[in-house]
């Protein structure tokens, strides 16, 4: 699945294994799982992939494109590369899945 543009879509929810079932790409490309603790913050930065991040559990502030979402348990985020982003863990922290989208 190529992503073309960011966005964010609520609800998906699912446990850890029915995400990674659902996000291991059927091409070339590969999951993991992130834990960040309250308030980790990922400075601005690029990726050469496309990736989808799925939240597990907690939030993360998410920010692309100049707006900045509030993501919780169930939400992804769909990144195409080289999209400059950055994020901030919510206050419980935040547990993610990240599906890692090879060209």
């Amino acid at each position: 699945m190529q992503v073309k543009r960011v966005s964010i879509k609520k609800g998906f929810g699912g446990s850890l294994e029915e995400v990674v079932r659902n996000l291991l790409p059927t091409d070339t490309g590969y999951v993991e799982v992130q834990h960040d603790v309250a308030h980790k913050e990922h400075p601005t930065h690029t990726h050469p992939t496309d990736e989808i991040l799925h939240i597990l559990e907690g939030s993360v502030y998410f920010t692309a494109d100049g707006e900045t979402v509030l993501c919780e348990a169930g939400d992804r985020i769909f990144l195409p590369s080289e999209t400059v982003h950055s994020s901030k863990a919510g206050p419980d922290g935040c547990v993610y899945v990240i599906s890692i989208l090879k060209n």
